[in-house]
């Protein structure tokens, strides 16, 4: 039943992404603050915990007495959908391009700066291409892994994790500090296996390389590494084959349309494992 409601999820998606506001989480978050005007909690590094823990659990116990499974496909296929995105990568990384040809400055740099928010691996490590297959993992594929281990309380917890840290206006505080722990904690598992997906979708020999690379790398800070990781390895596995030789993108362009075409081949290859899975039990 996950395979079908991933489907679902997914397709819906691709077809409502375009009219999805990306406005809508500060607008919630800015609604709950004035609801609860406690800024001692708000501030609590314990309010991250709570605001990720206990709506994930209210999904779980409804999904669990929501009857069998034909009426908990839509259910799980809903929250799927609304947990993932809020726009589609490609919706954007097209605008991105369009711009470009264009001439469009202002969109241009509106539209990085929109692609590149969000965890950033160390200044090693930073680059668009490595910021978009970070924001591939934020709006899709982490959000699939936790709805394969948990369902949709997985789903919403990943997505709650996710978002906090960039809804939190005050960098430095308990509260920031508190959601960033959280979210890569949550991400830590998850980030391997989606650079392990590009690798598959990509060129694994280059991204293995620097994947070994990274590890023999001195870091300090674990929760950074998981970014370095997502980062590099991805944007490693970006050289293809051409004939006999390495090719690499000519120009930023072609690199943004193979970006999309790698987040294509992974996200297939997930759901071809999924459905592996899935007929596996079934005999079983």
């Amino acid at each position: 039943m996950k395979l079908l409601a991933m489907l679902l999820a997914l397709a819906a998606e691709r077809l409502f992404s375009p009219y999805r506001d990306a406005a809508v989480p500060h607008g919630v978050w800015t609604l709950l603050q004035k609801l609860l005007p406690l800024p001692a909690f708000w501030r609590s590094p314990a309010m991250p915990p709570l605001l990720v823990v206990l709506p994930a659990a209210l999904i779980w116990f409804a999904e669990r007495d929501s009857g069998s499974e034909p009426l908990r496909l839509p259910f799980d296929a809903l929250l799927l959908f609304l947990c993932l995105g809020p726009r589609d990568l490609a919706d954007d990384v097209q605008r991105l391009r369009s711009a470009r040809s264009a001439g469009d400055t202002e969109t241009v740099a509106r539209l990085t700066n929109s692609l590149q928010m969000g965890p950033e691996p160390d200044a090693d490590h930073r680059s668009l291409l490595g910021a978009l297959f970070i924001q591939s993992h934020e709006r899709l594929f982490g959000t699939l892994w936790w709805f394969l281990v948990g369902g949709p309380a997985g789903a919403v917890l990943y997505r709650l994790a996710s978002r906090l840290p960039v809804l939190i206006e005050e960098p430095g505080a308990p509260a920031a500090r508190s959601a960033a722990l959280l979210h890569a904690v949550l991400a830590w598992i998850p980030a391997r296996l989606t650079a392990l997906l590009y690798a598959l979708a990509g060129s694994m020999d280059d991204a293995l390389a620097d994947w070994r690379r990274l590890r023999q790398a001195p870091h300090a800070d674990w929760q950074r590494q998981t970014w370095n990781v997502l980062a590099t390895v991805t944007s490693a596995a970006l050289d293809w084959e051409d004939g006999g030789g390495p090719v690499v993108a000519s120009s930023l362009d072609a690199a943004l349309a193979e970006v999309l075409r790698m987040q294509t081949r992974a996200l297939l290859i997930l759901l071809a494992l999924t459905a592996l899975f899935t007929a596996g039990s079934w005999i079983a």
